[in-house]
């Protein structure tokens, strides 16, 4: 009897499945369980289609002598390999002929280099000037441009129309009249007593100073220039017409003295002990402070060249056609004059 694999049967092919009770009892003759008269062999698997070979097997004997002849090859008869080392990505040598130009090129910057200087020290010598001529000039030049500060143009009056001359002449009463404004003085002084009085403890009449001679030395050197003028009364709404004035004014720098008068008054205080106790000063101790605060004094600059840019807002009354300076707009100019915060 041939038996087939178990791979070869069809299952969509097979025919019915015989089951026990199927079978009739004249199918089984004898003993059924009895197979001495019969030939019995096991079933034999077939064999897979991949047989992994043995260590004993020609092909893994053919595989070994292959690898052996394909090592062989690269080795040289003293057992070094006659593959070439590979080159570090981070070491690359630099071919001698990179080297030689890049050894040219400096050369050449460098005799570029000696041949300019050279030509400028024989130039300045030629014609008798320092060699440094041209830098100095050039950042002098800079300078000038970037920290000098000149006048602005001066207004022409006569180039005016009636309005806008109004606006100038009361623009010129206000600022020039500044100087002997009582109101203006005051306020400075009153500042100048209100910052000793919130650092030290002490106003300008306990420490027996004058404070009047720090606010005329700044009123008395103000100066301004007039740059433009307008005046707007031609609008439909009465409301919007106005007149402005622009220009440049001058004040002495307090700079140096607030910082003199500041560091010599604080240590003197301390010293005395009067920074902590805030007692009431004496006669001798006023008298030294005064002369920290005269010496202090010494230190404001009348420099008018640089200048601040200012303006000045004018009201109209349609009634008198006259312009009359907002107040606001003058206390907003003495604040940031003479820097009353």
């Amino acid at each position: 009897m041939s038996r087939h694999h178990d791979s070869n049967i069809d299952p969509f092919n097979a025919g019915e499945p015989i089951m026990p009770e199927d079978t009739q009892p004249s199918d089984f003759l004898g003993d059924a369980c009895s197979f001495a008269d019969k030939d019995y062999s096991a079933p034999r698997k077939r064999p897979d289609a991949y047989r992994a070979p043995t260590d004993n097997s020609p092909a893994s004997v053919a595989d070994k002598r292959a690898h052996r002849a394909w090592k062989a090859a690269f080795k040289t008869r003293d057992g070094k390999t006659n593959q070439k080392p590979r080159a570090s990505n981070h070491t690359k040598s630099s071919s001698p002929k990179t080297i030689g130009r890049r050894s040219k090129l400096a050369i050449f910057i460098l005799i570029v280099f000696i041949l300019v200087v050279a030509g400028n020290l024989l130039d300045s010598t030629l014609f008798d000037e320092s060699p440094f001529a041209s830098f100095e000039e050039t950042f002098s030049t800079h300078d000038d441009d970037t920290f000098d500060h000149p006048r602005a143009r001066q207004l022409d009056p006569s180039e005016l129309d009636e309005e806008e001359s109004t606006v100038y002449d009361v623009t010129c009463q206000t600022l020039s009249a500044l100087q002997d404004n009582e109101d203006v003085r005051e306020r400075i002084c009153n500042n100048l007593s209100q910052e000793l009085k919130n650092s030290y403890g002490y106003d300008v009449e306990d420490l027996g100073i004058d404070p009047t001679i720090y606010a005329n030395k700044l009123l008395g050197n103000f100066t301004y220039q007039i740059e433009s003028v307008y005046a707007f009364t031609n609008n439909e709404d009465p409301a919007d017409n106005r007149g402005t004035a622009f220009f440049d004014y001058f004040v002495p720098s307090a700079y140096d003295f607030d910082e003199t008068f500041h560091e010599e008054l604080s240590e003197y205080l301390y010293d005395e002990g009067l920074s902590s106790a805030h007692s009431q000063l004496t006669d001798a101790q006023k008298e030294r402070v005064r002369e920290i605060y005269n010496d202090a004094l010494n230190e404001i600059e009348n420099d008018d060249t640089e200048s601040s840019y200012g303006s000045l807002e004018f009201s109209y009354d349609g009634a008198s056609n006259t312009f009359s300076l907002k107040e606001q707009s003058f206390n907003e100019l003495v604040d940031s004059a003479f820097q009353l915060f």
